[in-house]
């Protein structure tokens, strides 16, 4: 809608609404001069009404009446003050109490005392009359209205009790003397606004819909005119940028959201999607806004496409599927867009053949090089793991050959052990050297054979007690559950498992190693009561030369090697590792083995030992 269009409708919104208005405001002017009127009239009843009331109050007084006598209290029911006034006036005085009442004070003297103190003295009764003015409110109360009378604290009657809050008023005073303070309202309920005043409002608002729509169809049609130029023009803009687009890069990554926002910007898409072929049937490349549903594919162009819906192009080179492009319209594609998102396809598809060639080339250039790192990597870390122990190990037996005289026992004990702590620590990096060459050769430690797991794992840790001398290292196992593989890879997974738990855990902490059967598959577990292992660190940790960041890992040496030997020797046998957090806190591993034809009914091994 324009501005045009716009500014009609809020005229014709603002002038409906101003005849609206003056009409209800010239009824509530009418009402309001009909209170006004009415209250002129019954003013003079109501005042006539309470002089005769009066009147009959001071003749019964006059006469002697002792309609309340003097005492302790003034009359019940009626306001001191008003009692006051009129013992002290000696005349009529007007309470508002009830629907209003007259009282008048007697005294004991022929005439009336002259002086307050006098009249205080001889005073001995109070005529109290009732107002009577239901009659008269009645009788006077406009047709559409109501009549009420109050007097100077409370209201005291009202011909109908409520008044509605749109009702047109007149209050006025009922007088002076007697009667002081006292107020007369009359009030009016304003009729609808007449129904001319809609009827007009009416006929604004259709009139000014009706010029406010034409203005907009008119409009709309020269825009879709214009528009269609445009289109035209910007179709062949389109299919050029897409060929420089692919001409100036091969890289899907640039490629794909340069063409798409390309196309989305020029046809007015709302999103579309690449697939290209894979072993299960089609694999998704690329999406760029709303993702279009699976429809179709489109082999010739349709003379028009609905906004929302979607179209499927397929995309092919040589005779060989290359991709398939769904297109989600974002607007009506005409004959002309159609054609122009088709031939956008071909250039995709020249572009996708020339981005594909090249990831793979740059795939492999990034491979070499993360190669050549990893030998720089590789080198630099086994250097270092090997010279420390070899420094240590020619430091001490320099110090044995020099001084081997002047060492107590107790000396030369320690430097032996040192000697002897850094030679096993030689032979275990060298161990896990030679495994990793073996590994990366793809050769295989030795011939895969049945194997009870339970059995093997229990042998090992026997036959091993110093694994972990610093700390307690207990398993339990099921027996009966058959693998297919080797003891050396079944020893190296638990040597590497045990060591690397005692590495980064407490001396004196517990290490739990157990086998069981879960899932249809034989677990080998190691808990430890270490800090365990950050969450994301736990998809790294089993790389080759991968070594964590926190405190305890700095505090440690190794060359990052045990957990992927772990990995590769379990993957020899078709088992899978993972990292978790054990029960107690720590690190859990769980190396999980494929199951091999039982050659016994599992049963619970009777093995748990400390070492």
């Amino acid at each position: 809608m324009t501005w045009a269009s716009t500014t009609v409708i809020v005229l014709t919104i603002l002038a409906a609404t101003a005849t609206v208005l003056i009409g209800r405001q010239l009824n509530r002017l009418e009402a309001e001069r009909d209170a006004s009127t009415a209250a002129a009239d019954i003013l003079a009843a109501v005042a006539e009404d309470v002089r005769t009331t009066a009147d009959s109050a001071t003749a019964e007084a006059s006469a002697g009446v002792r309609a309340s006598e003097v005492g302790a209290a003034f009359p019940e029911g009626v306001a001191d003050s008003s009692a006051v006034r009129a013992r002290d006036s000696a005349q009529p005085v007007l309470d508002d109490s009830g629907e209003g009442v007259v009282v008048v004070a007697s005294y004991d003297t022929a005439v009336t005392p002259a002086t307050v103190q006098e009249r205080r003295d001889h005073v001995v009764a109070y005529a109290v009359v009732p107002l009577d003015l239901a009659g008269t409110l009645l009788t006077m109360k406009p047709s559409e209205g109501g009549i009420a009378v109050a007097g100077p604290d409370r209201q005291v009657m009202s011909v109908p009790d409520h008044r509605p809050s749109d009702a047109a008023f007149q209050t006025v005073d009922l007088g002076s003397g007697t009667t002081s303070g006292w107020t007369l309202t009359v009030w009016t309920t304003p009729p609808q606004t007449p129904a001319v005043a809609w009827l007009i409002a009416l006929g604004l608002g259709l009139t000014g819909t009706a010029a406010a729509g034409w203005m907009a169809l008119r409009r709309e049609r020269d825009r879709r005119s214009r528009d269609d130029l445009l289109r035209l023009q910007e179709a062949s803009a389109t299919v050029a940028e897409l060929a420089t687009v692919a001409q100036h890069s091969l890289d899907l990554a640039e490629v794909l959201p340069a063409v798409s926002a390309e196309l989305g910007a020029a046809l007015g898409l709302r999103g579309l999607s690449v697939g290209v072929p894979s072993a299960d049937g089609e694999r998704l490349l690329f999406v760029w806004g709303e993702r279009p549903d699976n429809v179709p594919a489109d082999h010739h162009p349709r003379d028009e496409v609905g906004a929302g819906d979607t179209i499927a192009l397929v995309l092919s080179r040589g005779g060989r599927l290359a991709a398939r492009l769904l297109v989600v319209a974002g607007r009506r594609l005409t004959g002309p867009d159609l054609r122009t998102l088709f031939a956008a396809g071909d250039v995709l598809t020249s572009a996708l053949a020339n981005a594909e060639m090249y990831s793979q080339q740059s795939e492999l250039l990034k491979r070499m090089r993360s190669v050549d790192e990893l030998k720089t990597v590789f080198l630099a870390t086994a250097s270092h793991e090997l010279r420390t122990p070899v420094v240590a190990i020619t430091g001490y037996a320099q110090v044995l050959t020099m001084r081997l005289d002047e060492l107590t026992p107790e000396q030369t004990r320690m430097y032996v052990e040192r000697v002897d702590a850094n030679a096993q620590r030689l032979g275990a990096l060298v161990e896990d050297l030679l495994d990793f060459s073996k590994l990366e050769r793809g050769t295989d430690v030795e011939d895969h054979a049945p194997l009870d797991l339970g059995e093997v794992v229990s042998r090992i840790l026997e036959e091993q007690p110093d694994l972990a001398p610093d700390h307690l290292v207990s398993h339990s196992t099921v027996r009966g559950l058959g693998v297919i593989g080797s003891r050396l890879a079944v020893d190296r997974v638990v040597s590497n498992l045990v060591g690397n738990a005692a590495k980064y855990s407490p001396a004196g902490s517990a290490i739990r190693v157990r086998v069981q059967a879960a899932h249809g598959r034989a677990e080998l577990i190691v808990d430890d009561e270490g800090s365990g292992v950050p969450h994301d660190e736990r998809e790294q940790i089993f790389s080759r030369f991968f070594r964590g960041h926190g405190d305890v890992v700095v505090r440690t040496s190794g060359a990052g090697l045990g957990l992927a030997i772990v990995s590769e020797f379990a993957a020899s046998m078709g088992g899978q590792v993972s990292v978790a957090d054990a029960d107690g806190g720590g690190a859990r591993f769980v190396v999980s083995y494929p199951l091999a034809a039982s050659r016994a009914e599992p049963s619970r091994g009777a093995t748990d030992a400390d070492t």
